[in-house]
């Protein structure tokens, strides 16, 4: 596949617009959030922040939105300003995304902005009640406590934000959670998400299958994946391992169903704990070398 052939998946005009198909009403977690956001930043190919006032010409700036992982739904996800390039766990840059920072395409400068969503979802205490509820009545009410819902509001609040203040090009990235987030918020707004790049995506994956212990989250999975299959089309770039202990391109094929998403099944690549690999210099070198985003030899759409 060619670099010039993703770009014009990203920017390619959508003939039609997909409708959300859930409501995001209700009380967001805004206590400690305020904190937590003054993390978001703009940040260089060293993960080094700067200040937004440095971009100067917005209409022809690509911004990739990068969205970090999350850990359990009752806990504040851990996402530091000194975070690291590579150290993906603490919620710095993939270094394949930072690796783009000031390239240019179609006259188009990459700048990258990471997103601290600073939200919790429910506690233990309300899953087990979400629990009950589907072992008494064979089925869950919709709910928007979890924190992925939460996380996707915040993301698409803040695209909102950035198209208002004069940036046309945007796409969202993000790896394991945030991942997931980029690829249903693309699918669903794509007026306003040119495309989405996705390393590792997961959400209430098999992890050793424990959504048969907690039954709940396989129904709040099951929603998460309608609400994508609802969509009319979905444009970017999935990156999945088989020996990832959350997802794996057999867990995620259904994502294959879409033209416009390239899937990358890196299985290829060995090393421990796979779901991490995205932060390696051995994943680095595997996307550089294939040139996986930056896009110059010819390929089907799926590798792998």
């Amino acid at each position: 596949m060619k670099y010039n052939n993703f770009m014009e998946k990203i920017f390619s005009v959508l003939v039609f617009l997909t409708i959300s198909q859930i409501s995001f009403a209700g009380s967001l977690d805004y206590k400690g959030l305020e904190k937590i956001s003054k993390n978001n930043t703009f940040m260089d190919g060293e993960g080094i922040p700067y200040p937004d006032d440095k971009i100067t010409d917005k209409k022809n700036t690509l911004l990739i939105i990068f969205n970090h992982g999350s850990s359990a739904d009752a806990k504040r996800d851990h996402c530091s300003k000194k975070a690291k390039v590579g150290k993906i766990g603490s919620g710095g840059l993939v270094p394949a995304i930072a690796s783009l920072h000031n390239k240019k395409i179609n006259n188009l400068e990459i700048k990258i902005y990471r997103l601290c969503s600073g939200v919790v979802g429910f506690p233990v205490a309300t899953s087990g009640k979400y629990r009950d509820q589907l072992k008494a009545k064979g089925k869950i009410e919709l709910v928007d406590e979890y924190k992925q819902l939460k996380r996707q509001n915040i993301i698409i609040n803040k695209v909102e934000e950035f198209k208002n203040s004069g940036f046309e090009n945007i796409v969202l990235a993000g790896w394991s959670a945030g991942g997931w987030a980029s690829l249903n918020l693309q699918s669903r707004f794509p007026d306003k998400i040119k495309g989405s790049i996705a390393f590792n995506p997961a959400f209430a994956g098999p992890k050793k299958e424990w959504s048969k212990q907690y039954p709940q989250w396989g129904e709040f999975r099951k929603h998460q994946i309608n609400i994508i299959k609802s969509s009319n089309s979905l444009k970017g770039i999935l990156f999945s391992h088989a020996k990832d202990n959350f997802e794996t391109p057999e867990t995620l094929a259904f994502f294959k169903e879409f033209d416009g998403l390239t899937f990358i099944d890196y299985s290829e690549l060995k090393g421990k704990k796979a779901h991490w690999m995205p932060g390696t210099k051995l994943f680095t070198k595997y996307v550089e070398e294939n040139n996986c985003l930056l896009y110059t030899s010819p390929s089907p759409r799926d590798r792998g």
